[in-house]
């Protein structure tokens, strides 16, 4: 199962626990992101408590998606500080919520235990945990090229565990993973275009395999 798809899970189920959701597949939810200062922020539900609101921090625009009952393009909101949270990390938009008070900057895993926000997402500090039917570490190199959801370009040669077509695979981070040496604003944060080592194994979940679940990540 890929992030992407573990997400959407996560999040309807979510949902489906706020009553917020009438049916994902009928198109009656969607992702929300608020971009502000430049940034796109995206909408990370969280069922524990958060921290409390802040300093208003000005407006942010909610961004308009493709399909579901969105915000209309280009509306206005409130965007407020989280406390103790740098903004650079995350930003409250309550304007904009439907069912994710918080949102995150790119590049940014709240699965990781050192994200500040990762009790409030998680509710345990040893959450999430994929470690289950996992084979052994190997290790490769390559380029980030997405954080929305990590993506990585595998150099040459591709590992044997990974299939030989796979030149870009889905990575999979949860609370025993590390980020090494790619802390800005107090968190580790990665950014797109970045070459990067990882040392990861692959598992399986309820069943469903995964993408590489990574053991440690660092600058390559």
């Amino acid at each position: 199962m890929s992030p992407p798809a573990r997400a959407a899970v996560v999040v309807t189920g979510t949902l489906a626990l706020t009553g917020v959701l009438t049916s994902v597949a009928l198109g009656d939810s969607c992702p929300e992101a608020v971009r502000w200062n430049d940034v796109m922020y995206v909408g990370q539900g969280g069922r524990y408590p958060a921290p409390e609101r802040g300093r208003r921090l000005g407006e942010g625009e909610i961004e308009d998606c493709i399909g579901g009952s969105c915000a209309p393009p280009e509306a206005k909101t409130a965007v407020f500080a989280l406390e103790a949270v740098p903004p650079e990390i995350a930003i409250a938009a309550p304007g904009a919520e439907a069912h994710a008070p918080l949102f995150l900057a790119p590049g940014t895993f709240p699965a990781l235990p050192d994200h500040p926000l990762h009790e409030a997402i998680f509710g345990s500090p040893n959450k999430p945990n994929y470690r289950q039917q996992c084979g052994e570490s190997f290790r490769f190199a390559g380029e980030i090229t997405q954080v929305d959801f990590l993506r990585i370009r595998v150099d040459e040669p591709v590992p044997e565990q990974l299939e030989k077509d796979d030149d870009q695979v889905w990575l999979e981070l949860d609370a025993e993973s590390r980020v090494d040496g790619l802390d800005r604003n107090g968190v580790a944060t990665i950014a797109e275009c970045e070459e990067v080592v990882v040392t990861a194994r692959l598992c399986e979940v309820s069943g469903e395999p995964t993408g590489p679940l990574v053991d440690v990540l660092r600058p390559g």
